[in-house]
């Protein structure tokens, strides 16, 4: 009964606005809000000249029978190929069971009007459905009120709306650049009563609800385009808002208006378009086949309006297959709006996908001597994402990766200077970094691709005037190390697997040992020179 409560609420709300009674004006056509570049009912139908065009709806809905929660995403897509028109995506689900169920199918318009909402779709193969415009019983166009019949394999609907609030111009106007280099013609009618018939897995009862309509028409192609996160959100407050982050290909939001879009419904008359608000993710869910990561939670803060909400999905794998995969799921909010608590209901549409992190370590690295004491441990974070921060630990083993021990968590930096104090110098360490989201969920780790001694006191940047040369290797009598360009004299160390010094030498090279009574196994060898240090695998064999 949550999704029947939260309309109630909604409702009850928008019948207390004291501005209801005289900002009706927006209930006729022609209808043309000042400062918007939209004109009603013409902008409702369809735009020949524009590359693609889409009629979206959501709805949270409740059995009136059955007291279940129900909520449905219907989207109509004009977007010719493969001799059709475009595709009809409906998705619909059980939300007090997470039962869901998605269906893409090819469509053709025998009507697709151009002067107000008149859709007739003709589905896959034959199936017969339809979004128009409701009419009085002279005939005439009742404004902002629909009729919708759709059904798919495992649900339908039929169903009623009557917007209840003015139509939102998205970005201010309803026109706004989206992206790198896109243009949309948009906007939103963010509460709209809800009355009709509803099936799901063969069982039919009376519904009501909330709904939400989004249109657009232009350029910008969700098929095509950047990912991005959108959310249309409904409070019981009265606030409503339609909020966008668009990542770009390289995964960052730029902090710009084309990338991130929110617009709020204050009431009839005070709407707010900005680029001034934070979204951090707070949670992410990997799809049933552990191909795909969404995020699955939110926090969204803004100074004006004075909000700070948690925006969490009702269920966390809820996937559209076609025509490509994205998430499609209602949300639930909670949070304070100018101090006040408030709950609402909303939906999420998910393209931007998230990744374990990748690290490269950078320092300590092959052929170099490392001082602890001043130069720091670095690593890279190959694939940064905005939507996916990253904190950090350390740990090091000295003891051939048999045991790990942190010596830092939670970074955020790239880099940490190790206190090597009490830690023993002839040693050889390992060093592992571990990266991870907020909740767990995505982790990366990388170690060093062999263990580093610590050489204390540098001055001056490493040496690199050759490689040192270990032959034969594998090995299984006597051995030759050398080193090109290094001075006359070496230290060398033969160290186990698990860094234990077996054998220490010093002599004119190529030094030559005899490692005939050593057991088969992989062994270390440190060559070091004034200023420098490297450390060679020796695999012994018999």
């Amino acid at each position: 009964m949550k999704a029947y409560r939260c309309y109630l609420l909604l409702l009850t709300a928008l019948l207390l606005l004291p501005e209801l009674s005289k900002a009706q004006s927006w209930k006729a056509y022609p209808y043309h809000q000042p400062g918007s570049v939209l004109d009603f009912p013409n902008d409702e139908g369809y735009h020949p000249g524009e590359p693609i065009e889409w009629w979206y709806t959501n709805a949270r809905l409740t059995g009136l029978e059955t007291g279940a929660d129900y909520s449905f995403m219907l989207t109509y897509f004009h977007y010719p190929a493969l001799g059709f028109d475009g595709f009809r995506i409906f998705n619909i689900a059980n939300d007090d069971t997470g039962a869901f169920y998605d269906e893409t199918r090819p469509v053709s318009y025998p009507v697709l009007a151009q002067d107000h909402l008149e859709i007739q779709a003709s589905v896959g193969l034959g199936g017969q459905e339809s979004w128009v415009t409701k009419r009085d019983t002279q005939g005439q166009l009742i404004p902002f009120e629909y009729h919708l019949s759709a059904s798919g394999a495992n649900g339908a609907i039929a169903l009623d709306y009557k917007a209840l609030k003015a139509p939102l111009m998205v970005g201010g106007t309803g026109f706004l650049y989206q992206g790198l280099n896109n243009y949309t013609y948009y906007y939103s009618l963010t509460a709209i009563e809800v009355t009709g018939t509803l099936t799901f897995q063969g069982f039919s009862e009376p519904v009501s609800g909330i709904a939400w309509v989004d249109r657009q028409y232009g350029d910008f192609n969700p098929n095509t385009g950047e990912p991005y996160e959108w959310f249309s959100l409904q409070l019981d407050n009265g606030l409503d808002i339609n909020l966008w982050n668009i990542f770009t290909d390289d995964r960052q939001v730029p902090d710009t208006a084309t990338y991130r879009i929110f617009t709020a419904y204050i009431d009839d008359s005070t709407n707010i378009a900005s680029s001034d608000f934070e979204l951090q993710r707070l949670a992410y869910a990997w799809m049933p086949d552990n191909s795909v990561c969404y995020a699955r939670q939110w926090r969204l803060t803004a100074a004006a309006p004075e909000i700070d909400l948690l925006l969490t999905t009702l269920h966390s794998d809820q996937e559209v297959a076609l025509p490509f995969r994205f998430y499609e799921g209602a949300i639930d909010i909670e949070g304070t709006v100018g101090g006040q608590p408030v709950s609402g209901q909303g939906f999420a549409e998910l393209l931007h996908q998230y990744e374990h992190p990748q690290l490269a370590i950078l320092n300590p690295a092959t052929g170099m001597a490392w001082d602890p004491a001043s130069q720091p441990i670095l690593w890279q974070l190959l694939n940064p994402d905005d939507g996916r921060p990253i904190t950090y630990d350390i740990a090091l083993s000295n003891d051939d990766k048999q045991t790990w021990q942190d010596i830092a968590e939670g970074l955020t930096a790239t880099e940490y200077l190790w206190d090597a104090t009490g830690w023993p110098n002839d040693s050889l360490y390992w060093f592992r970094i571990s990266g991870s989201s907020i909740d767990g969920t995505l982790v990366g780790t990388v170690e060093t691709d062999m263990p580093y001694a610590i050489i204390t006191g540098l001055e001056g940047p490493n040496v690199q005037d050759g490689e040192a040369r270990i032959f034969p290797n594998p090995a299984s009598h006597k051995l030759t190390i050398g080193m090109d360009g290094a001075a006359e004299r070496l230290q060398l160390r033969l160290l186990d697997a698990r860094g234990r010094a077996l054998r220490n030498t010093s002599g004119l090279q190529p030094v030559e040992w005899d490692v005939s009574g050593l057991p088969a196994g992989v062994y270390w060898v440190e060559i070091r020179q004034p200023g420098r240090v490297q450390t060679k695998k020796l695999s012994i064999s018999r």
